[in-house]
C-alpha cells in the first residue's frame, strides 16, 4: 500500500502487555525500551519493558507488539529534516 493512501491510524491495547496499530507508514526505531513509529498524522512512540515487534506488516500498515506497555505518546512532528532542508524548506 503506497505511504500517501493511509490516512488514519487505529491502536488497539490488551491487558498492557499487546498493543496493535494499524496506519504505520514506517518502523523509525526500536529496541526493548522504545518502538517509534511513523503515522500520516505524526510520531507514535511506545515506551515499555521488554517490546518486542511480534508481526509487522508493510502492506496494511499494520504492527503489532508485546511486552509491557508502560506508555504510548504522540507527536506531530515529522522526521528530521537535514540542515539544508531545514535553511530552505
Amino acid at each position: 500500500m503506497p505511504k500517501e493512501e493511509i490516512k488514519h491510524t487505529n491502536l488497539n491495547i490488551k491487558e498492557r502487555n499487546r498493543i496493535s496499530l494499524n496506519g504505520i507508514m514506517n518502523v523509525e526505531s526500536f529496541d526493548e525500551a522504545y518502538v517509534t513509529l511513523e503515522t500520516s498524522e505524526g510520531r507514535i512512540c511506545i515506551e515499555g519493558q521488554g517490546l518486542k515487534i511480534e508481526c509487522l506488516s508493510q502492506m496494511g500498515g499494520e504492527i503489532q507488539i508485546t511486552g509491557r506497555i508502560n506508555g504510548v505518546f504522540y507527536s506531530k512532528e515529522k522526521k528530521n529534516k537535514g540542515a539544508f532542508a531545514k535553511l530552505f524548506g
